[in-house]
């Protein structure tokens, strides 16, 4: 299994669009790494996970042909991760001779009815917490998301060749998310965390994590035997407002045995 970050920043970007912060003026000057888009990410070169503005210019700086994608997992209805006007490019006369006639889109319901329709070569399918779904060569469960406190939230357990448990936006998971996990005895193969905070102080109530809140979650998921010493552990997903620099990003997620993705990161499994 290839994973593939092709974003890996909060919703406004790194560094962010508008912003003249300390952290913001050393990101353009440094470039490289430290320039992060909205977080998206391909699991082999078929199933896109999220769909934010960026998605144009992640194809173009990766290689990607959009038209052979055959499955894409939207995790919430925030503008960030669900760009709809751009989907409307997948038709006639926009679009031809396509590899994949079908896209296969998997959501939350909110997501479902922000369609006012849907174009005829996209199949939209309401998914329900704690569904799984076969999609091909993949298993797909979504899980309630502690982001959209007025609204469905997923993250995803991805299972291929590996399984890959991809949380991005959530807080500390739910106690009955961390239940189910065990129940069903998902052992990952990778880790894809939420990190939005890094440092700054945030509750485990909170709608998004940092390195404190991920360091509970890992010791909670390695003791229920859901994670293990080869398991690989990524952070992801950085606001400009927790200094998301790369250099500073590995030096701390060294101290919890995590990695940092950046855009264009490619993990193999």
């Amino acid at each position: 299994m290839k994973i593939t970050y092709l974003g890996t920043a909060a919703a406004e970007g790194f560094p962010a669009l508008f912003c003249n912060c300390k952290y913001c003026n050393e990101a353009r000057k440094a470039g490289g790494k430290n320039i992060r888009t909205r977080s998206q990410a391909l699991i082999n070169d078929n199933l896109l996970i999220d769909f934010p503005a960026d998605t144009y210019s992640h194809f173009l700086q990766n290689d990607i042909r959009g038209d052979k994608i055959e499955y894409l997992l939207i995790s919430h209805a925030h503008p960030d991760h669900f760009y709809l006007a751009d989907l409307f490019m997948r038709n006639f006369p926009y679009s031809h001779n396509m590899s994949a006639p079908t896209l296969k889109l998997f959501c939350p319901k909110t997501v479902y009815e922000a369609f006012d329709n849907i174009p005829k070569n996209i199949e939209a399918t309401i998914l329900q917490p704690y569904q799984t779904v076969d999609l091909g060569q993949y298993k797909i469960t979504a899980l309630p998301a502690k982001h959209m406190l007025d609204s469905q939230a997923f993250i995803y357990i991805i299972q291929g060749e590996k399984t890959l448990l991809y949380a991005h936006d959530t807080g500390y998971f739910y106690d009955e998310v961390i239940n189910f996990i065990q129940k069903n005895k998902f052992v990952f193969d990778m880790v894809s965390l939420d990190c939005t905070n890094v440092d700054i102080p945030i509750s485990d109530a909170g709608t998004h994590m940092g390195f404190i809140n991920i360091e509970r979650l890992l010791n909670r998921l390695f003791a229920i035997g859901a994670i293990t010493d080869s398991t690989l552990k990524y952070v992801n997903h950085f606001s400009h407002n927790g200094n998301p620099l790369h250099h500073i990003l590995e030096d701390r997620a060294k101290q919890y045995d995590c990695l940092v993705s950046y855009d264009g990161c490619k993990v193999l499994l």
